[in-house]
């Protein structure tokens, strides 16, 4: 991934849900045209930590033996904008049973809830010399980054 929307795994209860944190820093590059004078985190880069959010989990859940891939996106809604300075919580929860990636996230800063999606993943084998492996080997190594440090991590089995 050229552009990463996470910053930390906040909490992790595999294959359940993740919990994530990113930083919106003054200094991002989209707030120099969006929108002058009043700078705002486009609605599709909140989607897109949705989506990074989500990834993570499917693949931390599948032992990176395979990838999501976003088949739809519903139920998109954004109730307050994001802000330069704003710390950005997302929430994804995986919803049913093991035979489907459907998730609800939610996006708050200050425990405002700011926007909410639901997205619908298929899974993909990471096969060798596939763009599936491929990113299947950039999530690994974003995992390990962002899990040097965790603050709450539960692993299969575990309740909370």
């Amino acid at each position: 991934m050229r552009f990463v929307f996470v910053d930390r795994i906040v909490k992790l209860d595999v294959p359940h849900r993740i919990e994530t944190s990113k930083h919106v820093s003054r200094l991002d590059d989209v707030f120099a045209d969006h929108f002058p004078g009043y700078p705002v985190l486009p609605g599709a880069l909140v989607v897109e930590a949705f989506a990074q959010a989500c990834q993570l989990l499917i693949a931390l859940s599948r032992d990176f033996s395979e990838v999501g891939r976003l088949r739809r996106l519903s139920r998109v809604a954004f109730r307050h904008p994001v802000r330069p300075g704003d710390q950005l919580a997302i929430r994804c929860e995986r919803r049913g049973g093991d035979d489907g990636w459907v998730l609800d996230a939610t996006a708050l800063v200050e425990s405002r809830r700011v926007a909410a999606a639901t997205l619908e993943y298929e899974l993909e084998p990471a096969a060798p010399g596939t763009d599936a492996e491929q990113h299947a080997a950039r999530l690994g190594a974003l995992a390990r980054e962002l899990m040097q440090a965790p603050i709450g991590i539960a692993t299969r089995g575990d309740d909370e």
